[in-house]
């Protein structure tokens, strides 16, 4: 059995996105069928399309490029979190105490299973302002989210974005932690190569084996 879970969402034209945003596009320039050599294909999409890293420069200008977040703020010893009440809840200081020191989180919601709907679900924030800075205190380095946004749906305030990434802290959003149960693992998440962009899809990674936590 492998130890190996990719918590990554598959990338298609029918992929939920977030509201108002164009979901990808995939041409062919070169298809077998058609008497070509090979396939080629070509993909129009967002840098936020399904599971994605921002990077400081989301929201700062003088913020980091996504080309620039050092690996080992990627690639480490994580904690998965559940919020127990779906989609719906806001984590309080109270529900994060028990990650203080933690350098990387990811919180598992009902949002794990947008493949079961055809809509993007409502959500708020999903920490309140208290426990977002109990975690900075704590150095933490990346926020892990199942929902494609730290912050609201409905766009009222990007409060957390602000928090998070003005601390250096980068964002790891839109994964899929269905089959996760929460506990320690590795995370492996790495982004495309962008220079200077603000954000990129990711490939991402939990195992249960141990590597060295920076």
């Amino acid at each position: 059995m492998s130890d190996w879970i990719d918590i990554t969402r598959p990338v298609d034209e029918s992929m939920i996105c977030w509201p108002g945003r164009e979901p990808p596009r995939r041409s062919w320039e070169k298809k077998i069928t058609e008497g070509h050599h090979c396939n080629v294909s070509s993909w129009e999409l967002s840098s936020h399309t399904g599971t994605h890293i921002d990077a400081p420069l989301h929201f700062f200008d003088d913020g980091e490029s996504i080309d620039r977040i050092p690996p080992e703020i990627l690639i480490g010893e994580c904690r998965v979190i559940e919020s127990a009440l779906g989609g719906e809840y806001t984590l309080s200081l109270e529900d994060v105490s028990p990650c203080r020191g933690v350098k990387r989180i990811l919180v598992r919601s009902s949002h794990s299973r947008l493949e079961d709907e055809r809509s993007y679900p409502h959500h708020p924030q999903l920490f309140t302002p208290d426990a977002a800075r109990f975690l900075l205190e704590g150095g933490v380095r990346l926020i892990g989210t199942d929902r494609l946004s730290v912050d609201d749906s409905k766009g009222e305030s990007y409060s957390l974005h602000h928090l998070f990434l003005e601390s250096g802290c980068v964002l790891l959003e839109g994964v899929n932690l269905e089959m996760v149960e929460p506990g320690r693992y590795s995370l492996y998440a790495l982004p495309l190569r962008l220079s200077g962009a603000e954000a990129s899809p990711a490939r991402a990674f939990l195992s249960t084996r141990s590597i060295d936590s920076t």
